[in-house]
């Protein structure tokens, strides 16, 4: 049986279970490290079934096939949507929320915006056009950060059927955030990048709903912060899981008394 607190690591719209392999190679001596792929590598760009529903079991699957009955959950970008709403249906078995590029969904924004006008203009191009238009308005290049972020997320789309990918964008567009993250009791931990300018404008209601957030920018950092900046990550990151599992052994303590 494995005593080691556990984290799982949930990963974007696109890309696989690496996306946190520097996290888990130096958390893994400390704590039992999780990380999967939502889409199954067997049947990668088949036309498979895809839902908000479907991924919450993905995740429970996780747990169980682990015998896991708590974790920590730290996401990069989409993975918030997966945890918040795993959350609300199973929060006693969620220890923390860790949100690496984390947004709001269902909040007036140009996030919310771009995503309707992109699904409308679809059938006006072919898939790999549309989705250099997609990476351009949703993960468009900074001129700070030395990365063709634009490339790599089309790579990593064009793996996926078309319609499992539509599938992903209106899971986005029909979550509400604000409604699963109101009255969340445990520890919440949110890094951004200081040039993540289109995924913070979602979040400037942040603290009305979540008052106990903890909230971090990440200097010289795009929407992929842990990976820009790895140290100044995991600087906020492991202090974070001390705490939370320390306000957990208090609780615990009081339960007994």
């Amino acid at each position: 049986m494995n005593l080691k607190e556990a984290i799982i690591f949930l990963h974007g719209v696109v890309g696989n279970k690496n996306v946190f392999k520097t996290e888990i190679d130096t958390l893994k001596g400390r704590y039992n490290c999780i990380a999967y792929d939502y889409y199954n590598s067997e049947n990668l760009g088949a036309d498979c079934p895809f839902s908000l529903e479907l991924l919450l079991q993905q995740l429970y699957d996780q747990y169980k096939r682990n015998g896991i009955q708590k974790a920590h959950l730290c996401t990069l970008s989409f993975g918030c949507i997966v945890a918040m709403a795993f959350n609300k249906k199973y929060p006693e078995m969620v220890m923390s929320l860790t949100f690496v590029g984390g947004y709001f969904c269902g909040v007036p924004s140009t996030l919310h915006k771009n995503r309707i006008k992109l699904l409308k203009e679809k059938p006006q191009y072919d898939h790999k056009a549309w989705l250099k238009r997609y990476a351009s308005a949703i993960n468009p290049n900074k001129k700070q950060i030395q990365e063709n972020s634009e490339a790599i997320f089309v790579k990593n789309a064009l793996l996926l059927h078309p319609n499992v990918f539509e599938k992903a964008i209106r899971v986005q567009l029909e979550y509400d955030s604000r409604m699963d993250l109101m009255n969340v009791k445990r520890p919440i931990l949110w890094v951004m990048g200081e040039y993540d300018e289109l995924y913070k404008e979602t979040l400037a209601d942040l603290e009305q709903y979540v008052p106990h957030v903890e909230y971090h920018e990440l200097q010289n950092a795009g929407h992929v912060a842990h990976i820009h900046q790895p140290d100044q990550f995991m600087s906020i990151f492991q202090p974070f899981l001390k705490k939370a599992s320390n306000q957990r052994s208090l609780a615990l303590e009081l339960i007994e008394i």
